[in-house]
């Protein structure tokens, strides 16, 4: 269990990549937003053409994926609970302030309750901070790795997501599976929009639709909202509620731990090493992929050490933290035959007791039916 308990917030890596959860203020459709028509094809080449662009803004996030809300003594827990942090991200809501410059840096800082957590990356180095218990982890990306800020550090710190990353995984999923149409033309964050819709044609996956809202001028997408079948409110969305299109200042992308800060540096998997969830080296094991598009299943190998997790912690310290992290799955999972699973109107997961990870946008019956197949 321990190790399950380990690896979800690795498991939080492909829910964010489906559903991403931030919600800003209703977007304005009204009569004095009217742009030149462009098809859903045009819209999506504008979207690719602005993996360069440079602007900085906030983001705010809220979720349905009904899931109940975390109390604040569990949402607060240390670095050690990684359990905590991944399930923070998919209750409630945050407010983030985003800086892009190009691909290749970019700087993700969330605000609460006193306490900042931030992500910055600036070419292959990419930190993770949190000032509430004073730990910083750093990773140097391979050359294979992808140039977007990634969605965890080998460590399993979770990253928020911006718009335009999440878009970018959306539209990756559009072909063969998904019908494209055009919608209202809009007004986000004071940008004047476009708007598509993309609907799945896969009857597996929960997913019902994505709606990705793009700035007219630039491509980049300023919101993206996924709704889940049968749920009438929005189950993930994430958008600006201001953004600007300047180049932010080079500094931002700086990053050195403060004075008494706890490091821990973290090695990237090699370039080449097995895909099928059971290679020879352990922490060389990548995921598991199984079926495509839509209703994806993506299996996350026990091979994070308990050490990986609460690296640097005294044994009592992480004995602690594995305890409550237990303790707080056990309140949001559900025991069954071979693991425990989490259920949400988006997004399953399924912790299995030989301590793999399956997730996917599909019933946690289907993950169970992959996790057997492997």
């Amino acid at each position: 269990m321990k190790k399950s308990a380990r690896w979800i917030t690795a498991a939080a890596v492909p829910v964010a990549v489906v559903a991403a959860g931030v919600v800003v203020p209703a977007v304005s459709a009204n009569a004095e937003v009217s742009l030149p028509d462009k098809s859903a094809s045009q819209i999506l080449q504008m979207i690719a053409g602005s993996s360069d662009a440079a602007f900085s803004g906030t983001v705010e996030q809220t979720s349905d994926l009904g899931l109940p809300e975390l109390p604040g003594s569990a949402s607060r827990g240390g670095s050690g609970d990684s359990v905590s942090q991944a399930l923070e991200l998919l209750t409630g809501s945050h407010t983030a302030q985003v800086f892009v410059d190009g691909a290749s840096k970019q700087r993700v800082q969330v605000v609460e309750d006193l306490a900042e957590r931030d992500v910055v990356r600036d070419g292959d180095s990419v930190w993770a901070w949190d000032s509430s218990t004073k730990e910083a982890t750093h990773a140097t990306l391979p050359e294979h790795e992808a140039r977007e800020l990634p969605s965890t550090l080998p460590d399993g710190t979770a990253v928020p997501q911006t718009p335009a990353e999440l878009a970018d995984a959306l539209v990756a999923a559009v072909e063969p599976s998904t019908t494209v149409t055009t919608s209202d033309d809009v007004s986000v964050a004071g940008r004047d929009a476009y708007q598509i819709v993309l609907t799945p044609d896969d009857a597996s996956t929960l997913v019902g639709s994505a709606t990705l809202t793009v700035d007219a001028e630039t491509g980049v997408p300023l919101k993206v909202v996924v709704a889940a079948k049968d749920q009438a409110d929005p189950a993930f969305s994430v958008g600006f509620t201001d953004v600007d299109f300047s180049t932010p200042d080079s500094d931002v992308f700086d990053f050195t731990a403060p004075a008494g800060a706890d490091v821990t540096e973290v090695t990237p998997p090699a370039e080449g090493t097995g895909h099928d969830g059971h290679g020879s080296d352990a922490q060389g094991e990548r995921p598991t992929v199984v079926g495509s598009g839509w209703s994806t299943v993506v299996g996350l190998p026990a091979s994070t050490s308990t050490d990986a997790a609460v690296g640097g912690q005294p044994a009592d310290q992480a004995e602690g933290d594995a305890g409550d992290a237990a303790a707080l799955l056990d309140q949001v999972t559900t025991a069954v035959d071979g693991g425990r699973v989490l259920q949400t109107s988006l997004v399953s997961v399924f912790l299995a007791d030989d301590g793999r990870v399956w997730v996917g946008s599909v019933d946690a019956d289907a993950l169970r039916t992959a996790a057997a197949g492997r």
